[in-house]
C-alpha cells in the first residue's frame, strides 16, 4: 500500500495499483510494475548476474577514488560514481569461474576535459615501500593551472586492495606514494589523473605495473613491450576478488602554496 505525501497532488511512496512511487537522487519518480517477468535462469543469465554482482563489489571498493575521478560526469547523467565507472569500463571485466577478472591496462578511473600530465619515471623513495613518480606537468601544451591537483592510485590485484595518494600541485613535477608495508614483493598497478579547482578531472593514465621491491625501474611507456619488459609472465587480465581502498595515510608529498603558472 502506498502513502500519499503533501496532499492529494503531492508525491507518493509505495505501490498504488500498477504504479510504484519512490525517491531517486532527490527526485520523486513513478514507475509501472512489469506485466510479466521471465526468469529462465539459463547458464548465460546466471553468469551475467554473477559478473554484475562481482563488478558492483569491485566498484564499491574503489569508491574513494571514483568520487574524485567520476563525480561530475556521473552527476550529469544522474548516475552514482560506481554505476558510471561500470558504464565506462564495460567489457573490461569477465568471470573466470567464480573470480572476477579485470583488464587493468585499459581500466579507467577518471574522466574529464582537464589537461593530463605525463609520467616519466618511477623510483624508490627514502622510506620503505615509498615510491616517487616524476611527471611532465603539461606535455600537450594545453591551457592548465599550476595549482591543478595530481593523484596517483595503486591497485594490488593479488591482495585485492587499492590506495590513493594525497594530491600534489601540477607545478611540483613529482608525487610520492607510500604503499602498505605488507605489500612487500607484490606487484601493483599504477594510475594517475589530474583534478582542477572546479572539480573537473583528466582521463586517467595507466602508468605501469611494478614490483614493490622493484621500484628502481624508470621505464614508463605506452608501448606494451616496454611496459612488460621484465614481467614476461604478466597478462593484461588478472584476478581481482574483493578489493579494498585505503585513503588515510596512503600518500605523501602534498604541497602547500598558491598561484598558478599558467602551464
Amino acid at each position: 500500500m502506498g502513502k500519499q505525501l503533501g496532499g492529494i497532488n503531492g508525491p507518493f511512496v509505495g505501490r498504488v495499483g500498477n504504479a510504484v512511487g519512490y525517491m531517486w537522487r532527490g527526485q520523486w519518480c513513478v514507475r509501472a510494475l512489469p506485466r510479466e517477468f521471465h526468469d529462465a535462469k539459463t547458464d548465460k543469465q546466471l553468469e551475467q548476474r554473477e559478473l554484475f554482482k562481482a563488478s558492483v563489489g569491485f566498484a564499491g571498493r574503489l569508491k574513494d577514488i571514483l568520487r574524485i575521478g567520476f563525480e561530475l560526469p556521473a552527476l550529469k547523467v544522474h548516475k552514482t560514481v560506481c554505476n558510471y565507472f561500470l558504464m565506462v569500463n564495460k567489457g573490461r571485466f569477465v568471470m573466470d569461474g567464480e573470480t572476477l577478472v579485470a583488464d587493468y591496462e585499459h581500466l579507467r578511473l577518471s574522466e574529464g576535459p582537464v589537461a593530463p600530465v605525463a609520467f616519466t619515471g618511477v623510483h624508490e623513495g627514502t622510506l620503505p615501500q615509498e615510491i616517487i613518480l616524476d611527471f611532465e606537468k603539461n606535455p600537450e601544451h594545453r591551457n592548465c593551472n599550476g595549482n591543478d591537483r595530481v593523484y596517483v592510485a595503486a591497485i594490488n590485484a593479488s591482495r585485492c586492495e587499492a590506495v590513493l595518494s594525497l594530491p600534489v600541485y601540477r607545478r611540483m613535477g613529482s608525487i610520492t606514494l607510500t604503499l602498505p608495508s605488507y605489500w612487500e614483493n607484490d606487484e601493483v598497478h599504477l594510475y594517475g589523473f589530474v583534478q582542477d579547482n572546479a572539480g573537473r578531472c583528466s582521463e586517467s593514465i595507466y602508468i605501469n605495473f611494478i614490483g614493490v621491491k622493484g621500484c628502481e625501474r624508470t621505464n614508463v611507456s605506452d608501448e606494451n613491450d616496454e611496459n612488460y619488459e621484465n614481467y614476461e609472465s604478466h597478462e593484461n587480465y588478472e584476478s581481482y576478488g574483493n578489493p579494498g581502498v585505503e585513503r588515510n595515510g596512503a600518500g605523501r608529498g602534498g604541497g602547500k602554496g598558491g598561484g598558478g603558472d599558467g602551464n
